[in-house]
């Protein structure tokens, strides 16, 4: 039996819908302008490694690197394919990792345990990213996107590795190698898999920036920044908490107002939205690990002890380096 979602959705739901109808330029402009996001800077920087990916995943290509890594996944106390599956997500960024997990579960690579594990290690944002888009054109400072990166990928590790003592070992299946396929259709059927990856990837961008406007036309951005911008509050405090929201909702949109802002919590606070992701790439993360039977709870929950390690890293670094 399915069950009802609670009564707070539905009427946020028919609230959205109803400021839809009564401003529907406004919001087709806000629509517009996520798909316009998503076609120039998402898609010919993911579609390509979603096709590369797919066909690299189809041929086995990972096998290699696994079987090198399998000694030390093993202290880990994770599957070997896990090495190939972060080495991907670290060099290409979410949600490309959570779609690896996937899909190695559904060709039955891993268990939905292993799949579980992998997915908080393999859900990283990508150095093109953080040092390309946030750091040097956001930021317009090469050594804020060094200590984003460092800032991002040794939380990632550092609380993977902490709950290491606290997990029971895998069973020693051996690497499961991905079998010989039938490479007449290999580029057709990878290819078809990608566009509907990536067009999934575009709506929710879309669907977010839709939802960001309705959130700043009744106010409620205004209304954090004004709470935070009583007499004797640090300077800027208000736009900083606002950004900061943006930011747990759209990361991109967030990066960018946050660094508008001159604080000492500004380059942890952009650390901490990197790392959570935001509302937007946790959906499409938790869109493909939902068919490796993971628990949303679970992963959230990891993605904000994560992202709250990447703050106090981050502040760390920018207090010894800034």
């Amino acid at each position: 039996m399915r069950r009802s979602i609670g009564l707070l959705p539905k009427i946020a739901l028919f609230g959205l819908l109803s400021l839809l109808i009564l401003s529907p330029a406004r919001y087709s402009a806000a629509c517009m302008n996520g798909i316009l996001l998503w076609a120039r800077a998402v898609l010919p920087a993911l579609f390509p490694f979603f096709i590369l990916t797919g066909m690299l995943a189809r041929l086995g290509a990972g096998d290699s690197l696994s079987k090198k890594a399998a000694p030390l996944m093993r202290r880990l106390k994770m599957p070997p394919s896990a090495a190939y599956c972060f080495f991907l997500s670290a060099l290409s960024g979410y949600p490309l990792g959570s779609r690896i997990v996937a899909s190695m579960y559904e060709e039955k690579k891993i268990s939905a345990g292993e799949a579980k594990r992998m997915s908080v290690l393999c859900s990283t944002s990508g150095p093109m990213f953080i040092l390309g888009s946030v750091g040097s054109a956001m930021f317009r400072d090469v050594s804020a996107g060094a200590i984003l990166l460092l800032s991002h990928l040794s939380a990632v590790l550092l609380i993977c590795l902490c709950f290491v003592p606290f997990l029971k070992p895998l069973p020693d299946a051996g690497l499961r190698l991905t079998p010989t396929r039938n490479t007449n259709n290999l580029f057709y059927e990878t290819v078809r898999e990608s566009v509907l990856s990536i067009l999934s990837v575009g709506g929710c961008i879309a669907a977010f920036s839709v939802l960001l406007q309705a959130l700043d036309d009744l106010n409620l951005f205004s209304l954090a920044e004004n709470l935070f911008s009583f007499p004797n509050a640090p300077t800027g405090a208000g736009e900083v908490v606002s950004s900061f929201l943006r930011g747990c909702i759209e990361a991109t949109n967030g990066c960018a107002l946050l660094s508008e802002t001159q604080t000492i919590l500004t380059l942890p606070l952009t650390a901490f939205i990197i790392t959570l992701g935001g509302l937007c790439i946790l959906s499409q993360q938790l869109g493909y690990l939902k068919k490796a039977n993971v628990s949303a709870l679970f992963f959230i929950a990891f993605k904000f002890l994560q992202a709250a390690a990447a703050f106090a890293i981050c502040l760390l670094l920018c207090l010894l380096f800034r």
